[in-house]
């Protein structure tokens, strides 16, 4: 008796739910919560849809907000009360510009009748617009040369590996000049081909290529800087390049025994420290986590008012950790907020560099 008696009142509970949500649902009706744009042409501006929809509730219904998830997608409504089975609109606005490729922008919908909003959806697809050289090459190097970018990040790059990446040129005047590449800072591990002469109208790439030695010492960030003369004229832009030198890791080999390093904590926050003061924090800890020894292979940072009892060539056993002690002295720091990065590279193959944010805000004596 006691399980039938269960069994209805569970069964009266599932109608009850269902009863309130169907209710929910009643109460603003849409003849059709999704739109579909279809093709949308990238230059042709915005395009609108009205949504239509019926208070189905015995009483006046308020619109009290809409909202969207992206700046892209407006929306226009009215706060004037909807009477019982009258017609309300809302009106969604969709700009296509620098959005090229399929697109669904959802909508929530708040009413004074239920707690929970409404939700629609504009979809569609966003055919790209002819782009001018301006855009491609949005990089104004002087003489009517254009580059794409005026800087590429390889990332990471282990010893033993090869990187490449292009810079793309556009020469838009109507005769050919010359390009001569400066190194400015130079890392010894890149090498850039580039042609003397850029044909008058004529596009092209820049071909750069990073090399890390196997048996090479370097670790950390490889920084290469070159200046652009465009027929004797120096650009008042630079081209910078970088990577991340790193381990090689073989997945096959080293997965048995690699290590993992985990920093106790991302940020340290000196606070207010008087010009002239030195403090120290000790609250880092680095834990090797894994089953292989952890090798710290470079730890960056600006040099001057910034010490680290961290080094290059440090090692931790495996679950096992150590202490690391920051010293900031401010004797020849500016006024005001002081923000480093500290960029620690090891041979921890998952991630082999992790990076720290130091502040301190620098006060009158």
């Amino acid at each position: 008796m006691r399980c039938i008696l269960y069994t209805l009142s569970l069964v009266v509970s599932v109608l009850c739910c269902s009863e309130k949500i169907a209710a929910q649902q009643r109460q603003i009706v849409f003849d059709n919560p999704v739109w579909d744009f279809g093709d949308v042409q990238e230059s042709g501006g915005s395009v609108e849809h009205t949504f239509v929809f019926t208070n189905a509730t015995d009483s006046p219904v308020v619109i009290v907000d809409v909202s969207t998830g992206c700046g892209c997608t407006t929306p226009k409504y009215s706060r004037k009360p909807v009477l019982a089975g009258g017609k309300g609109e809302i009106v969604v606005a969709f700009d296509p510009i620098n959005r090229p490729g399929h697109f669904a922008k959802g909508v929530s919908v708040m009413t004074s009748a239920s707690k929970e909003p409404v939700q629609l959806q504009v979809t569609g697809n966003v055919v790209p617009r002819q782009k001018t050289l301006d855009e491609l090459y949005p990089f104004d190097m002087g003489g009517g040369v254009r580059f794409d970018s005026n800087m590429r990040a390889f990332a990471y790059v282990g010893r033993g590996d090869t990187a490449d990446a292009v810079i793309g040129w556009v020469n838009t005047s109507d005769k050919p000049v010359r390009l001569a590449l400066r190194w400015q800072q130079r890392s010894g591990l890149l090498t850039v081909e580039a042609p003397e002469v850029l044909a008058a109208g004529g596009r092209g790439e820049l071909k750069l290529h990073y090399g890390v030695p196997a048996q090479s010492d370097r670790y950390g960030t490889l920084t290469d800087v070159l200046a652009v003369d465009i027929d004797g004229v120096r650009s008042r832009t630079t081209l910078s390049v970088n990577a991340i030198a790193v381990d090689r890791y073989d997945a096959a080999v080293d997965d048995m025994a690699s290590p993992d390093m985990e920093l106790s904590k991302k940020f340290i926050k000196f606070g207010e420290l008087k010009r002239g003061a030195t403090a120290e924090d000790g609250s880092v800890t680095v834990s090797n986590n894994g089953s292989g020894e952890l090798i710290i292979r470079a730890v960056e940072f600006k040099a001057g008012p910034l010490e680290c009892s961290l080094k290059a060539g440090d090692r931790i056993a495996a679950g096992q950790s150590a202490t690391v002690t920051f010293r900031l002295s401010t004797a020849d720091v500016d006024y005001g907020v002081w923000v480093d990065r500290v960029r620690i590279i090891t041979n921890d193959p998952a991630h082999p560099m992790q990076t720290l944010r130091v502040t301190a805000i620098v006060v009158d004596e």
